[in-house]
């Protein structure tokens, strides 16, 4: 049985989107992989097309790309991951069809392609109830936990010299409620310094929460970074203690990898209770976030040996195949 892959983009570097895929395969699926862009130096073991964004095409000839690729490859399921957008233009081929159309969805917003995948695509697969409430009587949302490549994000052990030095690894965006971490960073001792990775996904909101930096008198003690590569994030979790990341109603795949390297996630009550670790800030305040770092400064809620059983037993990528298998393989 063949899967198409539909994702955003796949580089030699992109070793998240490249495990997903090779987990399928593992599976026992051949999988086909078709992405908005791709570079030059892309894994062999599976065929990868691209709708030419990496060469400059336009929106129309990425489009007129993707009807002529969903209606010439020979495939038996659909897979949208993170891209829901694409459904807008495929699902009126896939229905005519039959071809049972999956997406994977870990947001909470609503957008065009969501919606029509959920009068016409098959299922959901989401992360934690959070996502996607709007489906939460929907038998068409599935929820299976995050996907974590436990052969890459094996246990390492955590060497924090100094639990002063907090950690930020998220896109900057208003989800992220990043004030909420430079509020509480102003309420700590001056001792503590914040570093900040992650891609200006909303350059006007990465410029106010620059401004509200200046303004708490933050600029020496927070390191805006910018982006990271997958490759280095486990150099950057042993290295801290905490990881703050106040995302509402959803939790983020950067929490549930800081933990295998022994850096405690800090974040909602709700998205605590969906990794499934012990404690959390009281309140989504900047006190509470102050209150809670400052309780547990000196040995965080869990050890290392348990969050990672956390994270081997319900957010391994293998496991979280496996339960979209029992639905995929059936087409239902």
């Amino acid at each position: 049985m063949t899967i198409l892959f539909i994702t955003q983009k796949l580089h030699g570097q992109d070793a998240f989107t490249i495990q997903w895929v090779r987990a399928f395969i593992r599976r026992g699926y051949a999988v086909t992989v078709l992405c908005l862009e791709a570079s030059d130096q892309l894994p062999s073991d599976f065929p990868v097309h691209s709708l030419g964004k990496e060469r400059g095409a336009t929106k129309v000839r990425q489009i007129i790309a993707f009807e002529s690729f969903i209606t010439t490859l020979s495939y038996d399921r659909v897979f949208i991951h993170m891209t829901p957008v694409w459904s807008v233009f495929g699902l009126w081929y896939w229905r005519l069809r039959g071809i049972p159309v999956y997406c994977w969805y870990t947001h909470y917003a609503m957008q065009v392609g969501v919606r029509l995948i959920g009068w016409f695509g098959t299922r959901f697969f989401c992360a934690t109830a959070q996502s996607l409430p709007q489906y939460n009587h929907s038998p068409k949302k599935t929820v299976v936990g995050h996907g974590i490549d436990l052969s890459y994000w094996q246990k390492r052990e955590n060497i924090c010299a100094d639990p002063h030095r907090l950690l930020c690894v998220h896109r900057m965006s208003r989800s992220k409620r990043f004030d909420i971490t430079l509020n509480a960073l102003a309420l700590l001792p001056q001792t503590f310094t914040l570093d900040v990775y992650g891609i200006e996904a909303e350059p006007d909101y990465a410029l106010q929460m620059r401004s509200l930096c200046n303004s708490l008198g933050l600029s020496s003690r927070v390191t805006f970074h910018g982006t990271v590569s997958y490759e280095a994030l486990p150099a950057l979790y042993v290295r801290h203690r905490f990881s703050i990341n106040m995302a509402s109603d959803t939790i983020d795949k950067t929490m549930v990898e800081a933990m295998t390297c022994g850096c405690y996630p800090v974040t909602t009550k709700g998205n605590a209770r969906a990794i499934g670790i012990s404690s959390a800030p009281m309140y989504d305040s900047p006190e509470a976030v102050k209150d809670f770092i400052l309780t547990h400064l000196d040995r965080p809620p869990m050890d290392p040996e348990e969050m990672y059983r956390i994270v081997s037993d319900r957010h391994g990528l293998d496991r979280l195949i496996c339960a979209m298998d029992a639905y995929i393989s059936q087409g239902i």
